[in-house]
């Protein structure tokens, strides 16, 4: 693995551990934008080591992903991706945290969405 890569990938790596404490403490806002920041950084760590490019300065994780020049697993991971990254855009504002990040099963899709690509994308770089 890359040296870069794996600045990339120890960077996401404690992103997704921030967004399990967070959903620990019941902060699921944080914990989504957690989720995407290491969504994000696992993506960009797929772009150095398989496309060998430097990763554009974008958090659409949806075209992160194509960059990466991995195929989904997933049929929707596509959409997947992109929601995540909606997610990362609300979570920001209070008129959004206020309603739709109020309890953990509000939160659980995304959360699966998440766990079904991280790990992957993880386990493509860690046996490269």
């Amino acid at each position: 693995m890359k040296q870069e890569t794996e600045v990339w990938l120890a960077q996401a790596e404690e992103h997704r551990k921030d967004a399990e404490y967070c959903i620990q403490g019941s902060r699921y806002s944080l914990a989504l934008y957690s989720y995407h920041q290491a969504l994000e950084k696992v993506l960009k760590a797929a772009i150095v080591e398989f496309a060998e490019k430097i990763p554009p300065k974008s958090h659409n994780l949806d075209d992160l992903f194509k960059q990466t020049t991995l195929t989904p697993e997933g049929d929707s991971w596509y959409e997947d991706l992109a929601e995540i990254t909606r997610h990362f855009w609300r979570a920001r504002y209070p008129d959004y945290r206020q309603y739709v990040y109020t309890s953990k099963s509000k939160v659980d899709p995304t959360i699966t969405q998440f766990q079904s690509i991280y790990p992957w994308v993880k386990d493509k770089l860690e046996h490269t």
